[in-house]
Formats: C-alpha cells, sequence, structure tokens
C-alpha cells in the first residue's frame, strides 16, 4: 500500500521569528532584508530547519507510537523564502522503512528528502 499525505503551509515572518526565539539561530538572513540581499537571497530565508520539522511532522502519522525517526536527511535545492507558500508531499512506500519527502513553492521543487522510521 502507498500513502501519500500533503501540507501547505505560508512561511511568514512570524514563525521564522518565533523558530529564531526557539532554536536560538539568530543569523539576521532569517530577519533582515538588507542582510539576506548580502548573501545574494531577494529576501530573508526561512531556516533549514524549520522546513525539515515541517516535513517530520507530516510524517509522524504513517508509523506509531512503536516507531522511532532513525535517519533523516534534506537536500536544500532552492531557498525557501518568508512569505512564499510551500506543499511538502510524503509518499510512504511501505512496508519499506524510507518515507520520500518533497517540497514545491508556486509548483518549482525546492527541497526533497528522505526519512527512516525503526520500530522500537
Amino acid at each position: 500500500m502507498c500513502v501519500r499525505t500533503r501540507c501547505t503551509v505560508k512561511i511568514t515572518e512570524e514563525k521564522v521569528k518565533q523558530y529564531s526565539l526557539l532554536s536560538g539561530d539568530q543569523n539576521p538572513i532569517h530577519q533582515n532584508k538588507k542582510e539576506a540581499k548580502k548573501y545574494r537571497f531577494k529576501r530573508p530565508i526561512a531556516h533549514g530547519m524549520l522546513i525539515m520539522g515541517m516535513g517530520a511532522e507530516i510524517c509522524s502519522v504513517l508509523r506509531n507510537k512503536d516507531f522511532f525517526v532513525s535517519d533523516y536527511e534534506m537536500n536544500f535545492q532552492k531557498p525557501v523564502y518568508v512569505d512564499d507558500v510551500i506543499e511538502l508531499v510524503v509518499k510512504d512506500p511501505s512496508p519499506s522503512p524510507w518515507v520520500e519527502i518533497r517540497g514545491t513553492v508556486e509548483g518549482k521543487q525546492v527541497v526533497k528528502g528522505n526519512l527512516r522510521f525503526k520500530k522500537i
């Protein structure tokens, strides 16, 4: 059986600010337009770990409490900017322990990753 799940999230300035406070990552490229432009970004970018966290959250519905995440990798192909709307799609190729995650903004792929579950 193959299960697909998806979520669409707007990356707001408030989400990025809250993540900065929770994570301690105060890099100004996430909140300051001028600083982001110094590094050739159009505007402030979302934290990679914020995007990964959203991916892990939607994957969690695929396994019960007897499983844990043992491996997780994500390739960031393009920046995810503040005010972007990202659609994350998860494909669970059961019975494989690997789950594929893809993220798109305006139809263009921005992230691709894999997450593996192991039974406790």
